[in-house]
């Protein structure tokens, strides 16, 4: 079950990084783009902010992607009948609203904190719901997955919105 659950997430993870088509403009305020290296570390997050978000810290996978992608950094942990992945990336939010895979975009604030939620893919019903921030470390996502086998009516951008202040106070502004 569970890594029925962590294919569709890598599934949704792998749709977002072919969101490589250039696009003009700078990703950073400073007007020079990140390298991986400099990118915001999500398998940095501590014990007491995962507990904090419902998440089991035992659970960590950090390796959602399963292989290498150079734009990006990420940690999945589970919570409940779900997975919550801690994504950073180098692509901006232009190239995020721009991959056809992600809809129904929408401006939020988390806590003080601008933000979009959006969904990914095209099942139905929905089981995967993003909310990304603009950070000095590259654009950083929180997503929800519900387990493939989950039924239950349970909206997953409720669960990325319940999740997602838990990690405010680790994430660069």
């Amino acid at each position: 079950m569970r890594l029925v659950g962590l294919a569709a997430g890598v599934c949704a993870v792998m749709a977002l990084a072919g969101c490589s088509e250039a696009v003009d403009g700078q990703p950073e305020a400073s007007g020079a783009p990140l390298t991986k290296e400099q990118l915001f570390d999500p398998c940095t997050v501590p014990d007491s902010v995962l507990q904090a978000a419902g998440l089991d810290p035992a659970s960590k996978d950090d390796n959602p992607f399963s292989v290498p992608r150079a734009e990006w950094k990420g940690c999945a942990w589970r919570g409940g009948g779900h997975f919550i992945s801690l994504m950073s990336t180098t692509h901006t939010m232009q190239e995020v609203r721009a991959n056809d895979y992600l809809h129904d975009f929408k401006d939020i604030t988390v806590g003080d904190r601008p933000a979009v939620q959006y969904l990914l893919g095209t099942r139905t019903p929905v089981n995967q719901c993003a909310i990304a921030f603009d950070t000095s470390k590259g654009r950083v996502s929180i997503t929800a997955t519900k387990f493939i086998d989950d039924t239950s009516s349970i909206d997953p951008c409720e669960l990325a919105n319940t999740a997602a202040p838990n990690f405010l106070e680790i994430l660069p502004k």
